[in-house]
């Protein structure tokens, strides 16, 4: 029953019915199938779409990166939280991100070629489709470690082989220096199509050296000589304020809303409290963010969810227990992509530890003071009076960088799991139910590729269902 209530994916058959929308969506109203001359600004629109509404939703956040740090515990079918995942959980996402996600975008470059357009415009138009594909494999490459990637999106390939994660996170930053080097703010790009920042080429800059510069960091203790390149690279034009914030707006129309106010408005599902842990750790610190992030339980105070209980002592507790604030499940409630906020964590942990010149608690005050204010907390005393009682450490800057990072990355599942992952804060606790004996650091294979491309699979593991050997850049 629990996994037919997943499949909150959209397919564009159904998205394509909604015609006349006045939202930022409105590209998704065309049927590239019917078209004699496909606009490539759709499939921007489409991979957008479904790229996001994956790394929003339910399996990918909700169901995974929430539950892995210990954001959100589920309060039924609680076996996600004990680490006793289906063999076929993943099996959608990797075929979204690879048939839908990643060949859209292909075909979109291809298209931006025959189009009668300046050479300009269209570089423009290549680097963004170049910077979304760079996402996609990222994210396919932090979540599985070796996956398909060199032969992933040739037509000619139907069984692709598996590529390093070293080899993934080179030829990512490669394109990625690529794009930001290429792109001219002279010119347009896409002139409709792009939800994130309308075709606008300086904040798409700025997107990309943003999204380098967290790349180049994440692979800095297994790669400190190509981390520092990039690093160096990308440090000069970044994301500034949070009105620079990348972020994927959905669409109040119901069919193409925020995938967790489906599940919870439409669906009808009631199945995440925010956790004990969550809700202790930032009452400890006097957290103001903590009623933004949770609503009160039936008690009129917020109440966590212990993580990881069997199913039946999570049903017990389910009426008294805090859910996610109502604001994080709205219909057009945003997913952040990255954030200035993180952008000022970066730039702390690359000024502490001396790789380039600048002043570490300084930018951590600014990445928390951003956090605050991007969650609708403003006032400066309140914050400073924050900042002062959870001051920055230079002796132990992973647990100040690492703590603060995951409070401010709060609602973005995925990329918290990766930060906790690498700087190895905050302390998690592996549940007593747990069905292994620590907290899963790779995500197992899609059952559709074991039983698909198995002699391929087979070269890289013998294992596909583990989750519990550390990817590339995971060596703490």
């Amino acid at each position: 029953m629990k996994r037919t209530i997943k499949k909150i994916f959209i397919c564009m058959s159904v998205i394509f019915m909604f015609n006349g929308c006045g939202d930022d969506l409105s590209d998704l109203n065309t049927d590239p199938n019917a078209a004699v001359e496909v606009n490539p600004a759709t499939l921007l629109t489409t991979a957008q779409y479904r790229l996001y509404d994956r790394m929003a939703g339910r399996v990918i956040n909700a169901e995974w990166g929430q539950l892995m740090v210990q954001y959100w515990a589920q309060n039924e079918y609680a076996e996600d939280s004990r680490y006793e995942q289906d063999k076929t959980f993943f099996n959608t996402s990797w075929r979204v991100f690879y048939a839908d996600i990643l060949k859209e975008l292909n075909s979109a470059k291809e298209l931006v070629d025959k189009q009668e357009i300046s050479s300009l415009i269209k570089i423009n138009q290549k680097n963004i489709l170049d910077v979304m594909i760079a996402q996609t494999f990222i994210i396919l490459t932090d979540g599985f470690g070796d996956v398909p990637y060199s032969e992933a999106i040739d037509p000619s390939i139907s069984l692709p082989s598996y590529d390093s994660q070293e080899t993934i996170y080179k030829g990512v930053l490669e394109s990625l220096d690529n794009a930001v080097s290429t792109f001219s703010s002279d010119t347009s790009s896409f002139s409709s199509g792009d939800i994130i920042y309308n075709g606008n080429v300086d904040k798409w800059k700025k997107f990309t050296n943003s999204l380098m510069l967290r790349y180049a960091v994440r692979i800095i203790d297994v790669d400190p000589a190509t981390a520092t390149t990039y690093i160096n690279k990308a440090k000069g034009n970044l994301i500034s304020s949070n009105s620079e914030n990348a972020a994927f707006v959905f669409a109040s129309s119901q069919a193409r809303s925020h995938p967790l106010y489906q599940d919870s408005e439409i669906n009808n599902r009631d199945d995440f409290c925010v956790s004990e842990y969550l809700v202790t750790s930032l009452n400890s610190m006097n957290d103001p963010r903590l009623p933004k992030f949770a609503k009160n339980a039936s008690g009129g105070t917020i109440v966590g969810m212990p993580y990881g209980l069997t199913d039946n002592q999570a049903t017990e507790l389910k009426p008294t227990t805090s859910r996610p604030n109502d604001s994080v499940r709205q219909a057009t409630s945003p997913h952040v992509i990255i954030s200035y906020a993180e952008v000022q964590f970066l730039l702390a942990e690359i000024y502490q530890r001396g790789i380039v010149s600048g002043n570490a608690e300084d930018a951590y005050k600014n990445a928390i003071t951003a956090s605050m204010n991007q969650w609708g907390i403003t006032d400066s005393s309140e914050i400073n009076n924050y900042i002062t009682s959870n001051g920055y450490d230079s002796g132990n800057w992973k647990k100040s960088i690492g703590n603060q990072k995951w409070v401010a990355l709060y609602m973005n599942g995925f990329q918290a799991w990766c930060e906790w992952r690498r700087l190895d804060y905050p302390q998690l606790s592996v549940p007593a139910a747990a069905v292994i004996n620590s907290i899963p650091v790779k995500m197992p294979y899609a059952l559709s590729e074991t039983q698909n491309n198995s002699a391929n699979l087979s070269q890289i593991t013998s294992s596909p269902d583990n989750m519990t050997t550390k990817v590339w850049w995971d060596v703490n």
